[in-house]
């Protein structure tokens, strides 16, 4: 089985703290499921229009991007703000974290 790498963006760590223990529980849960390929199907969902893919968790949503053997996970949101979140996400803001992130590790 392939493993993955998680990342957690910093803003996605602020949106686990944020959460109540019985929703982050969970929603930690199916982060973990990530890490291992392949996915379980109908679990995980590419965002149409977008690089990003989701996990569904009850009212929240994880929104994060596969890059290469890491998964970046971005945002924990309520389904409602899904649309406004994915409109804020800076995909090249995002290439450049990783980037500094990489080299701070080096």
């Amino acid at each position: 089985m392939d493993e993955r790498e998680l990342v957690y963006a910093p803003r996605a760590q602020r949106d686990l703290l944020a959460l109540p223990k019985r929703n982050a529980r969970q929603i930690l849960e199916d982060i973990e499921l990530l890490q291992s390929a392949p996915w379980p199907p109908g679990k995980v969902k590419r965002l149409r229009g977008h690089e990003f893919w989701e996990i569904k968790t009850g009212d929240y949503r994880i929104i994060f991007w596969p890059h290469g053997k890491r998964v970046v996970i971005l945002r924990v949101v309520n389904r409602r703000d899904l649309g406004k979140t994915l409109g804020r996400i800076d995909l090249s803001a995002l290439v450049r974290w990783l980037r500094e992130r990489a080299q701070g590790e080096e």
